[in-house]
Parts: C-alpha cells; structure tokens; sequence
C-alpha cells in the first residue's frame, strides 16, 4: 500500500513519519514560527552570498521524513540536474561542451512563485486527501510559499516543474534540439547555431502558460563556440572551467588568508566552499593544492597566534 493510501489524517500521517501528533499539530499550526533567516556562500561563487530560511530542528526533522518517504520516490525527468543524487552543474556544464550553441531561458522568483496552493495541488495528485495534502502543504511552506533554505523544496520545485520540463523536451524535439534545467535555469542547446529569437518566444509562452513568470532580461542566447559563462562555469572549451576573474579572487582570498590569520579564521566557511568548488571543477592542480595546504594551516596558526598574543 502506498503511503498516500496509509495517510489519511493528523494521527496516521504523523505515525508514518515517526512523529508524534501533537509534534507536527504545532508545526502545522505556525511553520513560520521555525525558521531563522541565514546568509550563505552561492556554490557557483563563494565570494557571493545568498539569504536563505533555515528551518529550526524540529521542523527540519519533519521536512527530512517527508523527503525520505515521499519525496523521494518520485520520478525525475534526465534532462533535470538541479536536487537530483549525482547530478550537479558540474554535469549541467559538461553537456553544453564543447561551445555549443545555446539558448538560455530563466525563471524569475522561481521559489516564491511556487505557493501554498501549489503544494497542495501536488500532494493531491500524489494521491493524498485534503487533510494529509494541507498537513504536508503546510509543514513545506513559509509564508505560503516555499523555503529556498528547507530539505524539501528542491524536491517539490522539481515535481512542480515536472510537467513543464515535460514540454520543454517536446518543444527541443520539434527545434531539433537538447533540453536541460538547472533549477530556474533553462537550456535549449544544439551543435550548430540556431533561430533562438523564435524559439526564446515560444519557450516564453510555454513557460508563462504553466503558472511560472520568464525573467527577459535573463534571456540569453550564446552562438556556438564564443567565449561565455553558463552557470558560473566557462562552457566554449573541451571542459567546464572556473572563469578567470574568479579565479583571481580565489588567489587573492587565499594570499590574504597565508597572510592574515584572524581573516581567515573568521572566513573560514567562505574558504572551504572555494576549496571544494575548484577542485570539483578543476581538479587536484598546483593551485589547488597550495590552497589547501593554506586552509589546513589555519586552525593551527589561530592557535599559535593565540599563544604569541599572551
């Protein structure tokens, strides 16, 4: 028996999360109430921040439940690499090499616009019934709308998009070309360059006919082989690459960090996502491993510093 056909009111859905139900009754009551408001590094360049809302343990314990038994088992289109286990835009970038043409189309507001009434759309046609949809549907938003920063979202915003992606591909088929999605980010991509005009306005209309608003001025097309940065990533080589002004704020952050122990202590997260991000894109290099040897030294000489200071 399938979990919506086990679930079917507070008492039974609580019980096939492992909670109990006077737990999730005062989550459902005020989800807002658990959530605190962050600031983290952007993965595509940890020299940027991004504001994102943290659910508090108790919620998050919830939502990871939801993740596990539900969410999970929902099929995932190929062409999506954004909240998919081994997909990344490591292998987003690596298939619009080497330079292929591109089209790019974005989503604007694409969490926000994923409201309450959404979810429980979604949770209805899994199957649930009123209760258990508005249970769920509730214990996923904040503010009747989702959370960029809760364990749950990306997987609903992927089952939400499901149906566009769906015809996305089919409009790709018709162009003769391939499809992929990076969260809010769409692609159209093919070998040789293409009529983008025509086709950025037909995705537009495809894309605003499914509930979602196309940010235009994120609209950008990439003729086959130019250089360009797709996702963060240089994609006109044999390879995704770091471009190089980050690059050279990566070595700038690092020298400081060799050179000013209590900036770097303090940055110490910011340095690490630059450490895992260039070794992911450009493998173990020289520079790679000067970096680290920096960042291995770091707690050592703060403990040093400290002792000098007495």
């Amino acid at each position: 028996m399938d979990a919506a056909a086990l679930c079917l009111d507070l008492e039974t859905l609580s019980g096939f999360l492992g909670f109990a139900p006077q737990h999730i009754y005062y989550l459902v009551e005020s989800p807002e109430s658990y959530y605190t408001t962050i600031s983290i590094p952007k993965k595509s360049d940890p020299m940027k921040v991004r504001q994102i809302d943290i659910p508090f343990s108790e919620l998050k314990g919830v939502q990871r439940a939801i993740n596990k038994k539900i969410l999970s088992e929902l099929p995932m289109s190929d062409n999506v690499h954004s909240y998919v286990q081994g997909r990344s835009i490591l292998t987003a970038t690596k298939l619009l090499c080497p330079g292929r043409a591109i089209l790019k189309v974005d989503i604007a507001d694409f969490f926000p616009t994923i409201t309450y009434r959404r979810v429980f759309g979604l949770f209805r046609r899994l199957g649930y019934n009123d209760a258990a949809a508005f249970i769920l549907s509730r214990l996923c938003t904040k503010d009747d709308k989702l959370s960029q920063g809760a364990p749950t979202s990306p997987a609903i915003s992927n089952a939400i998009m499901a149906g566009l992606d769906k015809r996305m591909e089919r409009l790709a088929e018709t162009w003769e070309l391939k499809y992929l999605r990076y969260s809010d980010d769409m692609f159209f991509h093919k070998e040789r360059n293409f009529n983008h005009t025509r086709l950025a306005d037909v995705a537009s209309s495809v894309v605003e006919s499914s509930g979602f608003i196309i940010n235009s001025s994120k609209t950008k097309y990439h003729p086959k082989g130019l250089p360009r940065i797709t996702l963060g990533l240089l994609t006109h080589g044999p390879e995704p690459r770091i471009p190089g002004p980050q690059r050279k704020k990566y070595r700038a952050a690092f020298f400081r960090a060799s050179r000013n122990i209590n900036w770097a202590y303090e940055r110490q997260a910011q340095l690490k996502g630059m450490l895992e991000w260039y070794k992911c894109v450009q493998g173990r290099s020289d520079e790679y491993i000067q970096y680290q040897a920096i960042f291995e030294n770091i707690e050592r000489l703060k403990i040093h510093d400290s002792y000098r200071s007495r």
